[in-house]
């Protein structure tokens, strides 16, 4: 058998053999690390905000987005519902802390609080006073936002979004 051969079929069973692992992590319920596992119902999501927070919503709906849920504007089963956004600033020495905290609440079709609004809070430290690199920490906060938000939004079930409002 030539040489090239013998390594066409060596290069293809190495790749049949990964192929078969891969499959059997997938299988037994192995998820890399910095997936989320959504319930069903949540996809899409509608979000409804109290306070103007667009460039909240523009990096929600983008970081959502890569996790394979959708955020929309139009009327659908599951709200995202946002009550308050908020920055603020502290000084200490030559270091500026800017935190941003956000509350915010998950309401199922039955228009039921299957979260009930959750403060999610992030913070950055500066050590400079310049308004590019502020608002780049800005952004890198409502990003960690973001990911706190979809941590607490794998946490629920099919079942919590399909649940009546209790004593209906």
């Amino acid at each position: 058998m030539p040489i090239k051969a013998l390594l066409n079929r060596i290069g293809l069973l190495r790749s049949l053999t990964i192929g078969l692992m891969l499959g059997l992590l997938v299988g037994c319920g192995y998820q890399l690390k910095g997936q989320f596992r959504l319930a069903e119902g949540l996809n899409p999501l509608v979000w409804q905000s109290q306070v103007d927070a667009d460039e909240l919503y523009q990096t929600l709906r983008g970081t959502f987005a890569l996790y394979g849920l959708e955020l929309q504007t139009a009327p659908s089963g599951t709200l995202l519902r946002l009550h308050r956004e908020t920055y603020s600033e502290v000084s200490l020495d030559e270091t500026i802390i800017l935190t941003l905290e956000v509350e915010w609440s998950l309401v199922n079709e039955f228009d039921r609080a299957v979260i009930n609004r959750r403060v999610s809070r992030v913070e950055s430290r500066l050590t400079e006073d310049d308004d590019d690199v502020r608002e780049q920490r800005r952004q890198i906060l409502r990003n960690r936002i973001a990911l706190l938000v979809l941590d607490q939004l794998e946490a629920v079930t099919g079942e919590d979004l399909l649940a009546l409002e209790s004593g209906g």
